[in-house]
């Protein structure tokens, strides 16, 4: 079994004080940013997306997204699949990009965003990604259905997320079908008990299709997840979860302290 490696941003030590946000500092993405925020990796690919944007090809230009919408925080990319856009917040309401797209206009589709309990600067214990499926699979996460196929599971492991000044590797631990309740309010993830509880939960299910890579029953609340979810409009009583681990960040901002 391939060894998994712990991320370095584990806490060591217990406290009781809660505090939001992420660490600072001089990093190397800094002549990155002053570059326009764009973020280069080994890759090759055509540009596509809004403003021309692609994580395939490795050009993720926040000031470019950021002017098109000032709601982009981040741009998610899953080799593989299609999944290769920006992710939104809003101020509006928590389900404002449920029926609107990345360009802030009405769209059925609709666009990947996270609700306002969430941090964009992924700090959480367990960030939350929506996105819809579509009726004809037209959808933003229609592809994450995918990850229901063991060998596709097992053949694609990463996620990757860009933000202004970092790139967050992620691996994909779970695929499975969940009752269509909102993670965010079945649990409180600022606390200790919180995060414990959906770990105890995960590991306790038994869904028969669930797909769970092998190597990560230490996970804690100590860590960072992210968890993204879809439907089906045909089962409107269940959901798909594609649930990953941060493994890789780039700058080393990503830090937080979890109350008991």
């Amino acid at each position: 079994m391939r060894k998994r490696y712990i991320v370095n941003g584990i806490i060591l030590a217990l406290t009781v004080f809660a505090i939001a946000g992420c660490g600072q500092g001089e990093t190397a993405f800094d002549k990155e940013k002053a570059d326009g925020g764009k973020v280069r990796q080994e890759a090759q690919g055509t540009e596509t997306g809004i403003s021309g944007e692609s994580a395939e090809d490795a050009q993720v230009d926040f000031q470019a997204l950021q002017e098109e919408n000032p709601d982009i925080f981040a741009w998610l990319y899953i080799p593989g699949t299609k999944v290769d856009c920006p992710a939104l917040q809003s101020m509006q309401g928590d389900d404002y990009y449920a029926t609107h797209n990345a360009y802030g206009q009405e769209d059925e589709n609709g666009a990947v965003y996270i609700e306002l309990a969430n941090l964009a600067s992924m700090c959480d214990f367990n960030t939350v990604f929506h996105g819809k499926a579509g009726e004809d699979g037209d959808g933003p996460f229609a592809d994450l259905y995918q990850f229901a196929d063991p060998d596709f599971f097992d053949r694609h492991e990463t996620i990757y997320l860009y933000l202004d000044g970092n790139v967050l590797t992620y691996e994909i631990v779970a695929a499975y079908e969940r009752d269509n309740t909102s993670l965010l309010r079945s649990y409180d993830f600022t606390y200790l008990d919180g995060c414990q509880q959906f770990l105890d939960d995960l590991f306790a299910t038994r869904e028969m299709t669930m797909n769970m890579r092998e190597g990560w029953e230490g996970i804690t609340p100590y860590h960072f997840l992210i968890t993204l979810t879809t439907q089906k409009q045909e089962s409107a009583d269940r959901q798909f979860v594609v649930l990953a681990i941060l493994t890789e960040d780039a700058a080393g901002t990503i830090d937080r302290i979890v109350a008991e």
